[in-house]
């Protein structure tokens, strides 16, 4: 019987969309850079009060990327799917969630001022 139970959730999971799985975020990097995200959102994704939010390391799940990505909710233009295929919007999600991690200011020296005695 456990076995039945393991095939049949395999199944399943393998009858999952396309979307629940990760992209290719080296693809997605170039996808970020040709389809002009950096544009708003900046090389590194971290964004900028005139242009667009921060999205490096995002903490939306993939399909509330995809919807802001297809009906923004704010001046962003729509990348609706004959703009933007659903696997190159995973792509650039797999890549908006593998970026780096940004420095510790403390570990820029030329931007830490310490206190002198």
């Amino acid at each position: 019987m456990k076995n039945v139970t393991i095939a049949a959730a395999a199944i399943i999971l393998s009858a999952l969309p396309a979307f629940a799985q990760p992209g290719d975020a080296k693809n997605g990097e170039s996808h970020f850079k040709s389809d002009g995200c950096y544009m708003c959102h900046g090389y590194a994704g971290q964004g900028a009060l005139a242009t667009g939010p921060r999205i490096s390391r995002t903490t939306l799940t993939y399909e509330q990327f995809l919807g802001q990505l297809r009906k923004p909710a704010t001046a962003m233009p729509p990348y609706e799917e004959p703009i933007m295929p659903e696997k190159t919007a995973a792509d650039i999600y797999a890549y908006i969630k593998a970026m780096p991690e940004p420095p510790n200011p403390k570990d820029l020296s030329l931007l830490y001022v310490t206190k002198s005695k």
